[in-house]
């Protein structure tokens, strides 16, 4: 990558892979946990395949499992509430992570959540509770549940890949789509899909994992992390709207407006840490001056 605005346009090209899992997800005619399961082989192979060196067994240790095992339960967790309610609530309570890492962080990375952090989560939150005031279904209401919980361990596993910016995340990534495969196998074999789904889940596998992760790569040595916050927001945006034009699934009423709520606070929140890590950094260099 060479320069700026090419990295850029790529981050945008990738945020646009990553939203199209809602519509690939509900039109797969496939159970969700051979799903999630088919979708991370072909997602691992994608990456073993892309990455320089491959996937590397020897150099996992202990955080390269934890974080892999969220990496197979938030995937387990996202498709099958794709499955289970409308689109727009799976991928927007996944955009509750930062709420969790808030809680989390001060325990596992020694990092203080400041007094802002906590307002705006708590912003997020009220957020949250309105894709509960729908009425919803039985069925809504679990995958709504397991929509929130793929937001923590989409949390827990940024967490997990900080801690391991120095020792190959991306073996992280691999042993995680590794993992849920396994976990999902014995549905895979036992709901063995058609070759139509099995386009699908390849679909899922290479242009909405394992490419744009690859891709992901080339464009963080470019871009800034507040560069990086705005241009991926594409994918919650676009996500429902793709799902809404192929099958006109509408989210309700309560669920738009706390979509609104939750993406907007989330977007400020990464905006004024983005803004103060810099500032920080500046203020750095400055003092070494």
């Amino acid at each position: 990558m060479k320069s700026k605005p090419a990295a850029l346009l790529l981050l945008a090209l990738i945020a646009v892979m990553w939203s199209s899992s809602g519509v690939m997800v509900k039109i797969v005619d496939c159970p969700p946990m051979a799903l999630a399961s088919g979708r991370a082989l072909i997602a691992a192979i994608t990456m073993s395949f892309l990455l320089p060196g491959g996937f590397k067994p020897k150099e996992l240790g202990r955080p390269h499992w934890v974080a892999g095992s969220c990496l197979a339960i938030l995937s387990i967790c996202f498709v099958s509430g794709m499955k289970l309610t409308a689109a727009a609530n799976i991928i927007v309570l996944q955009y509750t992570a930062p709420v969790w890492v808030a809680i989390i962080a001060p325990f596992f990375l020694r990092e203080r959540t400041s007094g802002r952090d906590w307002l705006l989560m708590t912003v997020i939150f009220g957020g949250v509770v309105l894709f509960f005031c729908d009425s919803l279904s039985p069925r809504g209401f679990w995958g709504s549940v397991l929509g929130l919980v793929s937001g923590f361990f989409f949390g827990f596993q940024a967490m997990m890949l900080r801690r391991l910016k120095d020792s190959s995340p991306a073996n992280a990534m691999i042993l995680g789509n590794f993992l849920c495969f396994a976990v999902g196998l014995p549905f895979l074999l036992a709901n063995w899909p058609s070759w139509s789904a099995w386009l699908g889940i390849a679909a899922l596998g290479v242009f909405q994992l394992g490419l744009p992760y690859y891709l992901l790569t080339l464009c963080v040595p470019k871009v800034s992390s507040l560069e990086m916050v705005l241009v991926t927001m594409i994918e919650p945006i676009l996500c429902p709207v793709w799902v809404y034009l192929v099958i006109g699934e509408r989210p309700g009423r309560y669920a738009l407006i706390g979509g609104v709520v939750v993406i907007s606070a989330v977007t400020v929140w990464s905006v004024l840490r983005a803004l103060n890590e810099r500032r920080l950094m500046r203020a750095g260099i400055s003092g070494a001056a």
